[in-house]
This record gives C-alpha cells, sequence and structure tokens, in this order.
C-alpha cells in the first residue's frame, strides 16, 4: 500500500481520514503517587493526531517556515515526537532527529551543519542546551572544503513538549496547539517520493558526524518491505520505546502512522529529563498489550541477567526458577546437537511449562509474539537463552544510510548467528571480493549532507552502497557478519562511537602515551592505555610511589590516570565516556607486533593479547 503514496505524510493523511476512530498509539499515565497498580492508558485516534499534525504544520507556517526547511527535533520518545516529526514533514520541511543524550557542543554541530532554525526540545533539560549555545560561539570542525570555525547560533522558533520557564522564543507544545485551526498542509500536495524527508546523524571512524540524506520514497519502500517480510500486520501492536532519533525505531514509528501498525509508547517517567527509566519502560511493557517488541541486545542482556539473578535467591519460588532454566538450556542444547533429551530433562520441561510462560509475560506482556533485535550484534548465548524458554529473538541488520532495515531472520526460521535473508527481492545484496557487503534498492538513501566526497566513497556509480561491514551469504540467503571494515564501536545498546577522537583526546594527557577503545558489542567503552616513560618517572617521584609491577595495583597511579580520563569524560556523551580503564605495562610498537608500518594500532592483535585483562573490566556486569 506505500507504494500508493509520494510521500509519508500522504499515507499518514489518507490512513486518518479512512480509519479516523481507530486507535493510533496509546501510553501510560503516570498518577502522582504511582502507587504500583497497573497504570491507566490513553489511547489517541488518528482522528486527534491528524488534528494535532495539522495545528504543529500550521503554527509552522505562521511563524515563516518554508518549503525544504530544516526543524531539529531533539527529545527521549514520546507520542509528541512523532507528531511533530509528521507535521515538519506535512508542511514540506526536513526533520533532523538529535540524540538528547547529545553534550551542547555535539548538537551545536549537528544544528549548524543541518541549517535547523526550528527546534523542538523536550523540557528543560534540553532547552538549557539550546541557550548556552546561543550564549557562546560554537567551535566547528572541519569538513572536507568546509575549514574549521566558530559561529553564533541563532533560531527562529523553539517548541519545547513539556511547560518551561516563559521566554519570547519559546512556546509550549500546548499553546501551539491551543484554539489553532486545523487546516490541511498545502505543501502536502508538492512533495515527492525524491523529497528529502530526514537528515540522520550517523559516527564515521574518523571526524564529525555525517547527516544521511533519507527521502519519502525510502522510507516507504522499506515500510513496504518489512511488510512483505511478514514483521507486521496493520492490526498489530508494537512497543516503541527505542530512541526515535535511530533510524530502527523512526520506522517502526512511520509503520504505525502510515500503516495502522498500533504503537504503544512509555510513559513520561521524568518529565524533567530525557534519561530513559528502564524500569519505568519495562513495567510498562510487561503491562501492555504489544505482539512485536523492537529493542536493542543490551536490553536483552539486562532481561537475562535480572532473570538469572533472581533464579539463584533464595525460597521455593526461585528454586523452581532455576529448575525451569536448567530444564529449558538442557533441552535446547540436546536439541541442538540432535541428541535426545532425557526423560530427566524432558519431564522437567514438561512441568516448568507454566513458568516459562510467566517469565515471557513478565519481561514481555501477555500477548507478545516476539522480539527483534537490531542496531548492534546479538551475541549467542543470549538469543539462545531466550529461545530455550520459548521466547523468539529475530535478530535483523540495516544502516542508516539503508533507511534502515536490510535483514531479519523470520519468524520459526531463525538461525542464530545469521542476521537473516534481506526483506524483500527488490534490496539487491552481495559481497563484494574483500567480503565488504553492499546493497542497492529503493530503501538506501541518496547520500550526505554537505559531505559530497564521502558520498562518492561510500556509493559506487552503480548506485550500490558499500556498508563498511564484512560478511558472508548461506546458499538460503542468510547473512552472517563477520567484521567491520570501518573502526566504528557499536555497543550492546546500539549506540556508535567513533573511537579515534577520543583516543586523540586522551592522548592529550600528559601521562598517557597511547589509547584504544573498546566497547563493541559491550555494555559500556573502556580504555586501554599506555603511559609516558618520562612523565610516569616524574609522577613516581613526586608521590614517593614505587611504579615497579601491575600499574593496575598501584590505586594512587590509577586515581591520577583516571582523572586525565574524566577530564575528557565532561566533553562526551555518556554513552561514549570511558567507565574504566587498563593500564598496559608497554607501548604499542611495531617491534611487538601492535603497530603497523605506518604506525596504525592492530586493534584485533591488542584484543587478542589482553582479551582475559578486558573481559575482567567487565565481569561485574554479567
Amino acid at each position: 500500500m506505500s507504494d500508493l503514496y509520494a510521500s509519508l505524510p500522504q499515507a499518514f493523511f489518507d490512513l486518518a481520514s479512512r480509519k479516523p476512530e481507530a486507535i493510533a498509539y496509546s501510553q501510560p499515565l503516570i498518577d502522582k503517587q504511582d502507587s504500583g497498580r497497573r497504570r491507566r492508558r490513553r489511547e489517541v485516534t488518528f482522528r486527534e493526531v491528524k488534528e494535532r499534525v495539522q495545528k504543529i504544520a500550521a503554527y509552522l507556517k505562521d511563524h515563516g517556515f518554508q518549503r525544504g526547511e530544516k526543524a531539529a527535533i531533539i527529545s527521549s520518545t514520546r507520542p509528541e515526537w512523532m507528531e511533530a516529526d509528521l507535521a515538519v514533514l506535512s508542511a514540506g520541511g526536513i526533520v533532523v532527529s538529535l540524540y538528547p543524550t547529545l553534550v551542547s557542543d555535539e548538537i551545536g554541530y549537528l544544528l549548524y551543519d543541518s541549517d535547523a532554525r526550528f527546534v523542538f526540545a523536550e523540557n528543560e533539560e534540553q532547552l538549557a542546551k539550546l541557550f548556552e549555545l546561543m550564549s557562546r560561539e560554537c567551535l566547528i570542525p572541519a569538513v572536507e572544503n568546509r575549514p574549521a570555525t566558530s559561529v553564533e547560533l541563532k533560531f527562529t522558533k523553539i517548541i519545547t513538549f513539556e511547560k518551561t520557564k516563559p521566554h519570547a522564543l519559546v512556546a509550549s507544545l500546548d499553546e501551539v496547539l491551543y484554539e489553532r485551526p486545523a487546516e490541511l498542509p498545502q505543501a502536502l500536495y508538492s512533495l515527492s517520493l525524491d523529497d528529502v524527508a530526514n537528515i540522520v546523524y550517523t559516527s564515521g571512524t574518523t571526524g564529525p558526524p555525517k547527516g544521511v540524506l533519507q527521502t519519502h520514497g525510502n522510507h516507504l519502500a522499506n515500510i513496504r518491505q518489512a511488510r512483505q517480510a511478514g514483521m507486521c500486520r496493520p492490526d498489530s501492536a508494537l512497543a516503541l520505546f527505542l530512541p526515535l532519533a535511530h533510524s530502527f525505531a523512526k520506522l517502526m514509528g512511520y509503520a504505525g502512522f502510515t500503516s495502522g501498525v498500533r504503537l504503544e509508547f512509555p510513559a513520561v517517567a521524568d518529565r524533567s529529563s530525557s534519561r530513559p527509566v528502564l524500569e519505568s519502560i519495562m513495567r510498562d511493557l510487561r503491562e501492555g498489550k504489544a505482539e512485536i517488541v523492537p529493542l536493542v541486545p543490551r536490553i536483552l542482556e539486562k532481561m537475562r541477567e535480572a532473570v538469572i539473578k533472581r533464579s539463584r535467591e533464595r525460597g521455593l519460588g526461585n528454586f523452581i526458577l532455576r529448575l525451569t532454566l536448567w530444564a529449558a538450556r538442557k533441552r535446547y542444547k540436546a536439541l541442538k546437537k540432535r541428541e535426545p533429551v532425557s526423560l530427566t530433562v524432558g519431564a522437567a520441561f514438561w512441568l516448568t511449562r507454566y513458568w516459562r510462560r510467566e517469565i515471557k509475560a513478565n519481561l514481555f506482556g501477555r500477548r507478545f509474539r516476539y522480539a527483534i533485535s537490531g542496531g548492534a550484534k546479538l551475541a549467542a548465548h543470549v538469543q539462545e537463552f531466550f529461545i530455550a524458554l520459548g521466547i523468539e529473538v529475530l535478530e535483523g541488520y540495516g544502516s542508516t544510510e539503508t533507511c534502515v532495515a536490510t535483514n531479519v531472520n523470520r519468524s520459526g526460521a531463525i538461525k542464530i548467528g545469521t542476521v537473516g535473508p534481506v526483506l524483500a527481492p527488490d534490496i539487491e545484496m552481495k559481497i563484494a571480493p574483500d567480503g565488504e557487503i553492499l546493497f542497492r534498492g529503493p530503501n538506501v538513501a541518496v547520500g550526505y549532507h554537505n559531505r559530497p566526497q564521502a558520498g562518492k566513497e561510500a556509493w559506487d556509480k552503480e548506485g550500490w552502497f558499500h556498508s563498511g561491514d564484512l560478511g558472508a551469504v548461506d546458499s538460503e540467503g542468510y547473512l552472517t557478519i563477520t567484521g567491520r571494515k570501518k573502526e566504528l564501536i557499536i555497543t550492546a545498546g546500539g549506540k556508535k562511537v567513533a573511537p579515534e577522537n577520543i583516543e586523540q583526546r586522551l592522548v592529550c594527557s600528559d601521562l598517557i602515551s597511547q589509547a584504544m577503545l573498546v566497547g563493541e558489542g559491550r555494555p559500556y567503552c573502556v580504555a586501554l592505555v599506555t603511559l609516558r616513560k618520562a612523565a610516569l618517572k616524574t609522577w613516581a617521584e613526586m608521590h614517593a610511589e614505587n611504579i615497579t609491577g601491575d600499574f593496575n595495583q598501584n590505586k594512587a597511579l590509577v586515581n591520577a590516570v583516571w582523572q586525565e580520563v574524566q577530564r575528557v569524560n565532561k566533553h562526551l556523551s555518556s554513552y561514549e565516556g570511558v567507565k574504566k580503564i587498563l593500564i598496559l605495562p608497554e607501548e604499542f610498537s611495531i617491534e611487538n607486533g601492535m603497530l603497523t608500518p605506518t604506525l596504525k594500532v592492530r586493534r584485533q592483535e591488542v584484543l587478542k593479547r589482553y582479551g582475559s585483562l578486558i573481559n575482567a573490566l567487565y565481569s561485574s556486569q554479567y
């Protein structure tokens, strides 16, 4: 059905006109006392959403918003994000998606690069960042042919989702919606599939983030492809709590508002902060009616850890939980090896069937069908844990540049360790001679904003997008990711971290001579550092410390290095920040095999050599 429309808002308005009383989304409401009872949910119809979208679009037009203009959204995931998003698109504009966890300098660069003068800011926390940027010059790094500069940022209008302190430049969403005529935006009729709908910034291996240009046609094609793959039906209910600044969540949001998939948003647990409250999100998931739950591997890891931790506690109930996990694991291993299941295991598995249903319901709700894991690599042992319990987790794959999903395992046809076959026949996939995965299709984005050279490097003359990932395809078309051609870290939470910039900041320290960031598929980033010999000797003399033996056993030295790391962390987003350090006994060199002849760190060699020590840094999390 998506192919019938020329734009995302056209698909939305058509659906809203055909099914005005259908539920577009629901959201739990938190009472002041929040006594622990099941939260009440507000249900919003397409008629109501249509009216809100039209009013926001009219407000933008009244304040000079023009076709092709950019509007940024800085917020956690909530219905207002999608309503503002559709309003901007309806007015003929382009949405710039920003993570609310970004620090002010990072936001400043993205707003300058995109030239977004209209901003939707969630609350006082985000508004404070914008006011800070307006109060000083913002340093803008060099990009391709654009030299480094410093600028004063100015905005035409800021709209907040929460009520904030009065300011001439700021209006709350309540003010925008109050007694405003709801007219169908005229720009809606001139939009085409080739018009840019979104600029979504993605971190590169080096340099500032790149803004991916995603068209209306890209999004509509991917929605249709997801439906062709059987990922969701028009009558499905889908939990949407992942960051809408990420294309994975954006796909789910657009699918809901253009094809009728009912969305379940999380409650706003803290109206003064954009930081997600995981306990509240998990409660909403448990109490909701979602059938499909898109998430990132880190959430699955936390769920697994919580279940295992509880099973190790005392009490009859936890003993039965232990038995349930044991029987499920033993049975799964036997079936995986194609061995017969013993009578003991079979009986225990049958006796604990009720508890398996309860685990599923307590984690995902009573109507749950399956989870879709994306945004980062899913560890096989985590996926096996859930599948053994009868909880389907479908691992998928995609990127911001492929807008977004290209591959996914299907329900009932999961191959653990793979990301599945392509969603639809019109997604072309091939493996280059060097093992890099290439894609071509109507969902693939058209390039990078203000980065023509980077675009030429990523898209070849035949239209193939070079993903930067290495992979292999089996006889049934299932794709396995075998490595990364680009040195880009993706944490277990799906956050993308460019290590080089952080490493360069770390070695600005007087003590630290070299640094290597680690965090691929991990819950957070840690740094391996080496120390400057002269600086170390001076420090030891000043503090009368003995620096022989393992540096990591010297608390005073570790604290001194940690203080240097903390100075860097102040300028990083929370997911980029270094959480732990490991001081290495020797520097990286050509002689010891940890540097190439061109003095680049051999990352795989370092990981291999110090693997056990790196694992020890994360051991407290498992």
